[in-house]
């Protein structure tokens, strides 16, 4: 209701004032004669400061109405009859309707104006900056308090004249030249010029000669160009932000350059939610993250000499991605949160050097999204190293130690073993020489007991032989005879040394030789130490009823011997040891054949004295083995009986019996 009310009342006074205006002229009208719409005038024109233009022109209208029934002739009529009547009431409509169109404008600016003034006093009023207006002699008219606060005075000085912005301006922004101190002389030529100052930074003096920093706008007021009116910010705080982000910047760079650790920070071009799955993120790292800041200390470790040098590069660039340890380093950074203390990473520099580094990092999150992280690293590289150094120490030693174990084991063993080797032939010498002594025996018993004799002194003899072998390749003193030697005649004088121990057994010995082997460089003694080695070592192995098998052929620049036999074979686990001193697939004093585990050792060396090499097969335990040396056609590429040849020799020799040393 009341806002109809309110509605209504612009039109109301419209009403109230056209009919006020024609009473007074009904009762004035000899007065008002010839100027009949003089009152009418004023009515609309209150009509529309009042109401606005809707209620100008309703009293516009009923004014007209109002003067044609009552004032034209013909008089209580609305029908005018003159044509003098009808010009006087359109210049009476016209000047109506103008007049409520200039009320209403006017009307409107003036409430404009108002609110724009409530605006700006709330502004002033309201104290969030400070406000004042000056004169450009210096003297301040008006200012808010938020501006005295600032400077320290009152009211009170401010009615008695006493605050002027000149006095409160120190001298070096007076008539400063440097635009980088904008001065008052500044200030004032661009408000002559343009009418307005934009905002700069100035000082002022307080009421207590302190000096604060502000910022400062100012404009003329338009109507008053004398009158400055200006917007007073007062900095102080701000300032002591800045100081301290200066200080904690200076503190931080600090930090930086004196820090003995590596300190860096690496953002990613993408951020990445935490939840994404691991290689997932994993892969986006090594995509999106680069190095955005570090100190020279990071730089140095990578192999270069300052900070700038390295800001941008990828992480490719230091964690490589082909290094699984590396790959596990990224998994813990995402397991843990995105937070690793004391981590390990592998990385390479400039010059692609391996380093290993000590990680402190942080994740930093921001709306949900990994967007950088902040780290430490201290170089270990050297600790690395030494640690390697230290463990490869301790396995070679682990290992030294074990083999010392072995060969003290084996050492035991071939003692063991010797001595069993030689109390049996003692043991038949002994008996058969004091039973010759103290008996008589017929010429049957005395021819056996001394082919007894003399079959283990042969024994003996070939025992004492190996041992002597053995100990002149660890000295270096095996030397070979070095003359042309034609091998068939060599390898059947071998198989002539073994064939009444293989018949002995019923082992039949099969032999199968290419014409066209020919002759070789070597030592013809040696050589057939090797052979005969060969097949002793079938004829012992192989059971009764069995077979030997020899072959002696030429493939192309070697010559080829392959001693094979069908006894009891070799173990797989055992082929790589077979060729190895005091080495025997069965060591126990249980064994069923004898010997010192030196003749394949031997083979081995004089095989390798020549230039050639041996090698053994076998299918496995119970299925025979093989054994095959290869020689090349001219073992020594000199002269035979030269002293070339024996210096050359000599070398071979040497250089074997270096590797058979390391062995033992």
């Amino acid at each position: 209701m009341k806002g109809i009310r309110f509605l209504l009342a612009p039109y109301a006074v419209a009403l109230l004032a056209v009919g006020s205006g024609l009473l007074l002229t009904l009762l004035l009208q000899p007065l008002l004669e010839p100027t009949i719409f003089l009152l009418f005038f004023a009515g609309v024109a209150v009509s529309a400061w009042y109401g606005g233009v809707e209620a100008g022109l309703l009293a516009a209208a009923l004014s007209t109405l109002a003067v044609s029934y009552f004032f034209l002739e013909p008089v209580f009529s609305l029908f005018v009859a003159s044509l003098d009547s009808i010009v006087r009431l359109g210049l009476f409509v016209l000047v109506t309707i103008l007049i409520s169109l200039l009320n209403s404008e006017l009307r409107t600016a003036k409430q404009y104006l108002q609110v724009s003034e409530a605006k700006f006093r709330r502004l002033v009023d309201s104290n969030i900056i400070g406000v004042i207006v000056s004169k450009m002699d210096g003297a301040i008219a008006e200012a808010n308090d938020a501006f005295l606060q600032m400077v320290g005075y009152s009211q009170e000085d401010l009615l008695t004249g006493r605050v002027r912005w000149r006095d409160m301006i120190p001298p070096e922004y007076i008539e400063a030249n440097d635009r980088a101190i904008p001065s008052v002389s500044f200030a004032n030529v661009e408000l002559t010029n343009k009418g307005v100052c934009q905002p700069f930074e100035n000082e002022y003096i307080r009421k207590d000669h302190s000096h604060f920093p502000m910022l400062l706008a100012s404009a003329l007021l338009e109507n008053n160009p004398d009158n400055i009116i200006s917007f007073v910010l007062d900095l102080s705080e701000r300032k002591q932000i800045e100081l301290a982000l200066c200080k904690s910047e200076e503190r931080y760079r600090a930090f930086l350059e004196q820090s003995s650790e590596a300190i860096w920070c690496i953002e990613l071009e993408v951020p990445i939610s935490p939840d994404c799955p691991e290689d997932e993120q994993i892969q986006h790292f090594y995509q999106y993250v680069y190095l955005a800041e570090c100190n020279n200390v990071m730089a140095q470790m990578y192999g270069f000499s300052r900070a700038e040098e390295i800001i941008s590069a990828r992480l490719e660039d230091f964690l490589v991605s082909s290094d699984p340890h590396n790959i596990a380093y990224l998994r813990s950074f995402i397991r843990s949160n995105y937070r690793l203390i004391d981590a390990e990473s592998h990385k390479i520099d400039q010059q692609g050097n391996s380093k290993y580094f000590l990680n402190n990092l942080v994740g930093i999150i921001e709306k949900g999204l990994l967007v950088k992280a902040w780290g430490t690293q201290r170089d270990i590289t050297q600790r690395k190293q030494a640690e390697q150094k230290c463990k490869q120490l301790l396995e070679r030693e682990q290992t030294a130690r074990a083999d010392a174990e072995t060969a003290n084991c084996i050492k035991d063993e071939f003692l063991a073993t010797l001595s069993h080797e030689l109390r049996t032939p003692l043991n038949a010498i002994m008996g058969w020489t004091q039973l010759l002594r103290s008996r008589k025996f017929d010429e049957t018993t005395t021819v056996r007991a001394l082919e007894t004799i003399e079959r283990n002194t042969k024994s003996l003899t070939q025992l004492i032989e190996d041992i002597l072998d053995v100990s002149r390749i660890i000295r270096g003193t095996l030397h070979l005879n070095i003359h042309q030697v034609k091998l068939v005649p060599l390898v059947e004088a071998a198989i002539d040394t073994v064939r009444p121990a293989a018949q002995a057994k019923e082992i039949s010995i099969k032999c199968r030789f290419k014409p066209e082997v020919g002759v070789i460089v070597g030592d013809a003694n040696r050589l057939q130490q090797v052979v005969w080695n060969l097949l002793s070592n079938a004829v012992k192995f192989t059971p009764k009823g069995g077979r030997v098998d020899v072959q002696l052929q030429r493939i192309q620049s070697h010559v080829q011997i392959r001693v094979s036999d069908t006894g009891g074979g070799i173990a797989a686990e055992f082929l790589s040891h077979v060729f190895e001193r005091f080495c025997q697939a069965d060591s126990s004093k249980t064994r069923s054949h004898g010997g010192l585990g030196l003749g394949l050792a031997i083979v081995r060396h004089l095989v390798e004295l020549h230039g050639g090499t041996v090698c053994a097969q076998s299918p496995g335990i119970g299925q025979g083995a093989t054994f095959i040396v290869n020689l090349p056609i001219k073992a020594v590429d000199v002269e035979a009986n030269t002293a070339e040849e024996l210096s050359s020799v000599v070398d071979i020799q040497e250089l074997n019996a270096k590797n058979f040393k390391n062995q033992i």
